[in-house]
């Protein structure tokens, strides 16, 4: 014999078709409120050093007093998010220390996991140099993450919020 709960919890139907709406008008706004870079030797070393935000640590970072955001409106996406962890090539002078991007993806795909219950994004986007590979999983529950692979740096992802906007990108 077995003894364990319901893997899977009743979501609201009116909330649920609500939150597809939002999504399939492509009309949202994520906003991270942990960042989980790689850990390397190199990041132990700065969390050890104090360096990061209290209640931070080398694989979970605290983002609540650092604005970020990634914005589907339409076609266009726009995306600011803090970056931690190693990059394989020099920024150069003037360059972004974070995460940025503004524009049209070159690639977009968008399906609905029913089994898991989330939507699942995935999106390529360019700035200058650097290409970013995007993926989003979008809960039903208002919670998501995002995962970004870039050509310049580590991977790393974030877990946050997402929430409809009415506004175009600017």
């Amino acid at each position: 014999m077995n003894c364990g709960g319901t893997s899977k919890v009743a979501q609201d139907s009116e909330a649920v078709a609500f939150f597809t709406s939002f999504v399939d008008e492509k009309s949202f706004e994520f906003v991270a409120n942990r960042a989980h870079p790689m850990v390397t030797q190199s990041l132990n070393s700065v969390a050890n050093s104090g360096l990061l935000p209290p209640g931070s640590n080398a694989g979970a970072i605290d983002l609540i007093a650092n604005p970020n955001f990634v914005k589907v409106f339409g076609d266009s996406i726009s995306g600011s998010l803090p970056f931690y962890g190693e990059r394989q090539f020099g920024a150069g002078y003037n360059a972004n220390t974070g995460i940025e991007f503004k524009g049209i993806p070159t690639a977009y795909e968008q399906t609905y996991n029913a089994e898991k219950e989330r939507f699942e994004i995935d999106f390529q986007i360019s700035e200058k140099t650097e290409v970013f590979q995007v993926s989003l999983m979008l809960f039903s529950n208002k919670s998501a993450t995002v995962s970004v692979t870039s050509t310049h740096r580590n991977s790393i992802r974030y877990t946050g919020n997402v929430e409809t906007i009415k506004t175009p990108i600017e």
